[in-house]
Formats: C-alpha cells, structure tokens, sequence
C-alpha cells in the first residue's frame, strides 16, 4: 500500500475519501421500493427492498433523477438473478449494494470502479456521485 501511494497511485477509495467535506451534508434520494421473485428453484420467493443514494451534492441528485429507468432497469436485473440464500446474511447485503452502486455508475454511464484498483493520480478528477448504498427495507419470503 505504501508504494503505491509513493508510485503516485491511489486506490479509488482513498481519493473519494480526499475528495469528500466532511462538513458538507449529504444529499440522499431515495428509489422506489423494488419487488422482485427471487430466482430460487425450490419455491417462490420474493424480495421487497428499499434503497436509497447516498449522493455528493444536490446537483448529483438531479442527474440521478434522469437517469431513473435505466437505474432501476439494472437495479432490477442484478436482483432478478440473486436467490434468498444470496440475500439473507450481511455479506451478501453488501455485495448487493456494491453491485447496486456499480449498476447505478453504470446507468450513468460512468466507467465502474474496481474496489482495491489502482488510479492514477490526475485521472477521472470529478469525484463518482454515489458516496454510498443504504437499504431502508429489506423483506424476503
């Protein structure tokens, strides 16, 4: 870790971390609650989920909110594919929102992150407009 910062080289989370205020207030938007059938073989499950963005700033929120469809579009895929065992324990959670922020990125049509990956320093200056994934339900049967 420590060459690579004397490299000139940051991991994709240290500079959202440089990049942030701390002082600054998060903007959050929350989507529409998704519901979807798992695609469990056994039996017939289904998930509702609620999610909400955690964005940089209210400009974020704006360019979120045009690009709405095809978030969800791809939200929706990504939850289509899990199982009930996927989603049931913390782990798979969090996969689930790293997946949802990478999607979203996606959807915006930003080149997604490779958590650990190297950046070069200079590269990709605007900060990403996802800090972050919050689940405000999350429901399977």
């Amino acid at each position: 870790m420590a060459e690579e910062e004397e490299a000139g080289v940051e991991t994709p989370g240290k500079k959202a971390e440089a990049k942030r205020d701390p002082k600054a207030v998060p903007v959050f938007v929350p989507l529409d609650n998704f519901t979807v059938n798992l695609a469990d073989r056994d039996a017939d499950r289904y998930a509702q989920i609620g999610i909400s963005l955690e964005l940089n700033d209210a400009k974020a929120g704006d360019r979120i909110k045009l690009f709405m469809p095809a978030i969800r579009n791809n939200i929706l895929m990504v939850l289509a594919h899990k199982r009930a065992a996927d989603l049931l324990e913390r782990s798979g959670k969090e996969k689930l929102a790293q997946e949802v922020l990478r999607e979203t990125e996606r959807a915006l049509g930003l080149e997604p992150q490779v958590p650990g990956a190297p950046v070069k320093k200079g590269a990709d200056e605007e900060p990403r407009p996802v800090r972050a994934v919050h689940f405000s339900n999350f429901i399977i049967q």
